[in-house]
């Protein structure tokens, strides 16, 4: 897919982790999926009428459920089913509060891929407003299409936005590469909501490189513990193994394998490396699909 060429450039630093001591975080598949609006002022909330209406250009009808501090709209376009019967799903927009830098620890900002000099635009980031859906019991698809669209209805109600942060999936963008975006509609989440991390294991040669977010839907994310590759020929391959995972609703199984690339970053079906389901090794805590990509394979695995 040539959109994944725009996924992320070059990593231009590593963060060491320690398998044997995960950071304290689980990740589960999240009922509520939040995002993040930064700005480096107090920012106004839109009026109501102009929220409805753009919100209208992205779903059609929606129906205010809340017009208080925190505001909600249901969103027939988009039913969730329930035990007893369907009701509209909900976005919601909490008011803005102060951004705290220590919300964004260093883990996190060690892997800014997307947004030049990202850890300065964290920096000037002072408060936030948080975005949200609410109810939303549907198919994966559906739900990270109504997120999707919120997202690009919330940044154009905020012109003034700084960037995008993406809690689940450690990922920032700035809100111009938001508005400008060119992503196929049914790539916009792995896109958007899914990040490519790489960390060094402390005290040998070995690299993980793991993506986050996937988990946020219930689907697996993807894990590479490898040596002597360079890992930006497993980028783009993450990514695409990402997409088919999100497109087909995760149908690999462990002991299947997968094509494998070359040192040149090319697929190749000649090369195959068997998939396993098991536990992350970078935090958060999560089961994932690991690949064995021999001969390449670290942590005594052939």
């Amino acid at each position: 897919m040539g959109f994944l060429d725009k996924f992320r450039k070059k990593p231009e630093k590593t963060q060491e982790a320690k398998p044997e001591e995960p950071l304290d975080l689980e990740g589960k598949e999240q009922p509520v999926y939040f995002m993040w609006l930064l700005f480096d002022h107090t920012p106004q909330m839109p009026a109501l009428e102009r929220m409805q209406q753009v919100l209208e250009k992205k779903y059609g009808q929606v129906d205010l459920v809340s017009g208080g501090e925190a505001r909600s709209f249901a969103v027939p376009k988009h039913m969730a089913q329930f035990q007893d019967g369907k009701l509209p799903s909900q976005v919601v927009m909490f008011p803005p509060q102060p951004f705290d830098q220590a919300e964004i620890g260093s883990m996190e900002r060690s892997q800014l891929w997307n947004v030049p000099k990202g850890d300065k635009l964290l920096e000037r980031a002072t408060h936030k407003i948080l975005l949200s859906d609410m109810m939303a019991v549907m198919d994966y698809p559906q739900r990270c299409a109504m997120l999707m669209d919120y997202l690009e209805a919330a940044v154009e109600l905020f012109p003034d936005c700084l960037g995008v942060w993406f809690p689940h999936a450690w990922k920032l963008f700035t809100a111009e590469q938001v508005r400008s975006h060119k992503i196929p509609r049914e790539d916009r989440f792995v896109y958007f909501g899914v990040n490519v991390r790489l960390f060094n294991i402390q005290g040998s040669e070995d690299k993980i490189l793991d993506s986050l977010g996937m988990y946020a839907m219930g689907l697996p994310d993807v894990q590479f513990h490898f040596h002597t590759l360079n890992p930006d020929v497993l980028v783009m391959h993450t990514y695409n193994l990402c997409s088919y995972i999100f497109a087909h609703n995760a149908p690999i199984k462990s002991g299947e394998t997968v094509d494998g690339v070359t040192e040149d970053g090319q697929l190749s079906r000649d090369i195959q490396w068997r998939c396993q389901y098991e536990d992350a090794i970078v935090a958060p805590k999560r089961e994932l699909m690991d690949v064995c990509p021999s001969p390449y394979a670290a942590g005594g695995r052939q």
